[in-house]
C-alpha cells in the first residue's frame, strides 16, 4: 500500500522542514481519537454526570500527551519502534501478551470505525436499513486506502487529509455551540458506583494502546538524521503533540458541555435518545453531511495507521512478516464479521452498546500496555543521555496509577456493584447484552493481573546491568583484598628483615667489648708481672723491655673494629 509507505516517507521527509516532519505523524495519530466511538462515549458521560468527568478526562488528555511524547522520543533515539524493544526486553510470555492487547486494541478501532460510518450514513439519509449502511462503510473504507495514494504525494496527502478533518471537526463544534459554559464544577471531579463504566469509556477514548506502536515505527527513521540534532526533534515533537491533542481535548470538552446543557442530566438509554441528542448539539441542516465527510477522511487516516500498527505487532510480537496489504484486509474482514453479526441481531441497539463498549475494552487494555513505554524511556542502558527527566518519569508513572486504579474500581463495581450499567451488562435490563458478563469479568481481571505482573517484572537490559554493577563491585572488592593482603606481606616482611639487621648489628657489638675486655685484663697482668721481675732483679744491668705488641691479637682487634 502506497499510502502507508508514504506515512513513513512523510515523516522522513528533508531537514529544511523539521517542523512538518513532526506535526504530520502528530496530525495522523491524533486523527484515531477522532470517531463516533469516541463521540458517544463524551456524550453519555456528559449527559449522566455533566461536568464532574471533565478535569479527569483533562487527565487522560495529559496522559496521551506525555506517552505519545514518550514514544516518539523512543522511535528516534532508538532507530527501533515500541515492538521491537519490547521483544528484546521481555519474555515470550509477556510479548505474546502485549501483542494479544495491541491486537484488540486495532479491533476494535475497526469496530467503532465501521459502526460510525454507518451511523453516519443512516443520519445523512435518513435510512433505517443498519445492514446495507454496514455494507457500504466496510466497501467504503476497503476502497478509499487505494483511490487515496497519489504515489510520492501520498504521505503529504494523508497529513492534509488529517489536517483538514481536525480543523473541521473544530470548528464546526464551535460554530454549532458559540457559547460554551464553563464551570467551577469542573474542578471538582465526582466518582461513583455509577459513573465506573463512563469513565473507563472515557479513558479509552483519550488514550489508544496501539498509537504507541504507530508513532514509535512512524518517527524511526528521524534518528539518523544529520541536519537537526535530536533535541531540537524532540521539541517539535512535543509541540506538535500538544498542538493536535489540544485540540481533541477541546472536541471532548465542548461534546460533554453541550450534552450536559442539552440533556438536564437525563440518561441516555437508547440508541434513538443519543441520536436527538446529537440532533440538539448539531443544529445546522449541514451537520450529518459534514459528520459523514468527517467520518469517512478520519476511517481512511485509522486504516493506514492501523495497517503499520498491525505490521510492526505481528512481525515484532508474534514473528508473522506480511504484507501491508494482507493487513488491511485482514483487520477490515475481522471487524466487518461481528459489527454485522451485532447489527443483525440487537438492531441499533446493539451498535449503540457497542460503541459505548469498545471503548471500555481499550481502557482495559491500557495499563499494561504503557508499562514497556516508560520502563524504556527511562532506562540509561537503551537511551543513554537522552532518557527522560526524573520529573517527566513521575508523572508517567502517576499516570499509570491513574489507569490501573480505574480498571480496579470498574473491575470492583462489575463483582460487586449493582450500578444501572453493572445490571444492563448482567442482562436483567431490556438493553441488549453485546458482550456476556462473564467474559467482561474474565478480560478486565486477566488485564489487571498481567499488569501487575509486567510491573515487576524488569528489562533485560537493566538485569544485565545490574549484574554487570555487581560483578564489578565484587571485582574490586577482591583487588582492594587483595592490595591489602599485599601490603599486609610486605609489612611483615620490612619487620623481618629489620629484626634481622638489628640482631646483626647488635651482636658483633657485644663480642667486641667482651674481646676488648679480655685484652685489657690481659695487658695488665703482663704489667703486673714485669713489675715483679723489676723488683727481683735491680742488680742485672739490662734495660727494661717492652713487650711487643701480638700480631694476631692486632688483626684481630683490627678485624673486629672494621666489622
Amino acid at each position: 500500500m502506497d499510502a502507508a509507505h508514504g506515512i513513513e516517507s512523510l515523516a522522513a521527509g528533508d531537514g529544511r522542514h523539521h517542523l512538518t516532519r513532526s506535526l504530520g505523524p502528530a496530525l495522523l495519530i491524533s486523527v484515531g481519537y477522532i470517531d463516533l466511538g469516541k463521540w458517544v462515549a463524551m456524550l453519555d458521560a456528559g449527559a449522566r454526570f455533566g461536568y464532574d468527568l471533565v478535569l479527569l478526562v483533562l487527565f487522560f488528555n495529559f496522559a496521551a500527551v506525555l506517552y505519545q511524547y514518550m514514544c516518539t522520543c523512543i522511535g528516534m533515539v532508538t532507530g527501533k519502534n515500541l515492538a521491537q524493544i519490547s521483544r528484546q526486553e521481555y519474555s515470550r510470555f509477556i510479548c505474546v501478551g502485549l501483542g494479544v492487547q495491541a491486537a484488540l486494541s486495532l479491533f476494535t478501532s475497526e469496530l467503532t470505525m465501521i459502526a460510525g460510518i454507518a451511523v453516519g450514513f443512516n443520519l445523512l439519509f435518513d435510512h433505517n436499513d443498519l445492514i446495507s449502511s454496514l455494507i457500504f462503510a466496510c466497501v467504503v473504507i476497503n476502497l478509499l486506502p487505494y483511490l487515496l495514494s497519489p504515489g510520492k504525494m501520498a504521505g503529504t496527502l494523508n497529513a492534509c487529509i488529517a489536517g483538514f478533518t481536525i480543523l473541521c471537526f473544530v470548528l464546526g463544534l464551535l460554530i454549532s455551540q458559540p457559547e460554551i459554559p464553563l464551570h467551577v464544577n469542573v474542578m471538582f471531579p465526582k466518582l461513583s458506583g455509577e459513573s465506573a463504566y463512563s469513565l473507563m469509556a472515557l479513558l479509552g477514548a483519550n488514550i489508544i494502546v496501539h498509537n504507541f506502536y504507530v508513532h514509535s515505527s512512524v518517527v524511526q527513521v528521524q534518528g539518523r538524521s544529520h541536519v537537526v540534532t535530536l533535541r531540537t526533534l524532540f521539541h517539535d515533537h512535543l509541540f506538535s503533540i500538544l498542538f493536535t491533542f489540544t485540540g481533541v481535548f477541546l472536541v471532548n470538552y465542548v461534546l460533554m458541555s453541550s450534552a450536559a446543557v442539552e440533556s438536564s442530566h437525563n440518561t441516555i438509554v437508547t440508541f434513538h435518545d443519543a441520536v436527538e441528542l446529537m440532533n440538539q448539539i448539531f443544529t445546522s441542516p449541514m451537520a450529518p453531511l459534514v459528520l459523514l465527510a468527517i467520518l469517512l477522511f478520519s476511517s481512511h487516516i485509522i486504516s493506514l495507521t492501523s495497517v503499520l500498527a498491525s505490521h510492526a505487532v505481528t512481525e515484532s510480537f508474534f514473528g508473522v512478516n506480511l504484507s501491508l496489504t494482507v493487513h488491511h484486509v485482514v483487520l477490515k474482514i475481522l471487524a466487518m464479521i461481528p459489527t454485522i453479526y451485532c447489527a443483525k441481531v440487537a438492531g441499533s441497539e446493539g451498535i449503540y452498546q457497542l460503541l459505548i463498549l469498545c471503548p471500555v475494552i481499550q481502557a482495559m487494555l491500557l495499563p499494561s500496555s504503557v508499562i514497556p513505554v516508560f520502563r524504556v524511556a527511562s532506562s540509561r542502558s537503551i537511551m543513554g543521555n537522552y532518557r527522560i527527566s526524573l520529573y517527566v518519569e513521575i508523572f508517567a508513572f502517576l499516570a499509570f496509577l491513574l489507569m490501573l486504579f480505574t480498571n480496579i474500581i470498574f473491575v470492583a463495581e462489575v463483582l460487586f456493584g449493582d450500578s444501572t450499567w453493572t445490571n444492563n451488562l448482567k442482562g436483567y435490563t431490556e438493553c441488549p447484552v453485546v458482550i456476556p458478563h462473564t467474559v467482561i469479568v474474565l478480560v478486565s481481571s486477566a488485564a489487571i493481573a498481567f499488569a501487575l505482573f509486567v510491573a515487576v517484572i524488569p528489562l533485560k537490559s537493566a538485569s544485565s546491568e545490574a549484574e554487570t554493577q555487581e560483578l564489578s563491585m565484587h571485582s574490586h572488592r577482591e583487588a582492594l583484598d587483595t592490595s591489602h593482603h599485599r601490603e599486609d606481606t610486605s609489612l611483615e616482611y620490612v619487620a623481618h628483615e629489620e629484626i634481622q639487621r638489628y640482631s646483626t648489628d647488635v651482636i658483633p657489638r657485644d663480642s667486641l667489648k667482651s674481646y676488648e675486655k679480655s685484652a685489657l685484663e690481659h695487658t695488665d697482668s703482663s704489667e703486673t708481672t714485669a713489675e715483679s721481675d723489676n723488683g727481683t732483679q735491680q742488680s742485672t744491668p739490662y734495660p727494661a723491655t717492652i713487650p711487643e705488641d701480638d700480631p694476631l691479637t692486632s688483626s684481630n682487634l683490627k678485624g673486629s673494629k672494621s666489622c
